[in-house]
């Protein structure tokens, strides 16, 4: 019976993505931040979760789906500041041409995938495995995940320290496991 529990509790902690606080000093500044491990990493497809704002991940997936049926403006809504994408993804539709704008959308759901959620405050950011300090940016609001921009002179600070803390991590300065 308690080689059992000792099992399940192993097992647990293989299948449960493991929630850390941390911290890490910057500059000066001491970061505290949450990280949520995924073991493995997540590859978001269209349908190995839900189409919604109510994580960071489905709000990825939602996004995708929506970019992948072209639906530039429903995409958009899921953004902090809408009109700045739609601006976004029409002048680089202008820029690229109408076959290759499908294309790239077409292929959005690729190989990318998230091996942790760090979060701070009310700022969540998802960190790609598949290039080392490169990360998609939320911030909770009404209980709803929104995409960000990575416009420095408009983020919150929580934001601007999730983005330290990603290029760190690119870096090899910073250990999140």
């Amino acid at each position: 019976m308690l080689r059992a529990a000792i099992v399940a509790l192993l097992v647990s902690r293989l299948l449960i993505p493991q929630t850390l606080q941390r911290t890490y000093a910057h500059k000066g500044r001491t970061i505290r931040y949450t990280a949520v491990a995924f073991a493995p990493p997540v590859q978001i497809t269209p349908d190995n979760g839900g189409l919604n704002q109510d994580t960071a991940l489905n709000c990825v997936r939602l996004y995708w789906s929506r970019l992948k049926d072209l639906d530039i403006q429903g995409a958009a809504q899921l953004y902090m500041d809408p009109r700045r994408e739609i601006d976004a993804r029409t002048k680089y539709k202008q820029r690229v041409g109408d076959e290759v704008f499908r294309q790239m959308h077409a292929n959005v759901f690729g190989s990318t995938r998230f091996t942790h959620e760090l979060t701070i405050g009310a700022e969540h950011a998802l960190v790609s495995d598949t290039s080392p300090g490169l990360l998609m940016l939320f911030r909770v609001r009404d209980g709803k995940f929104f995409l960000e921009s990575a416009e420095l002179g408009k983020l919150t600070q929580d934001a601007q320290d999730l983005i330290t803390l990603v290029n760190d991590y690119g870096d090899g300065k910073l250990k999140l496991e």
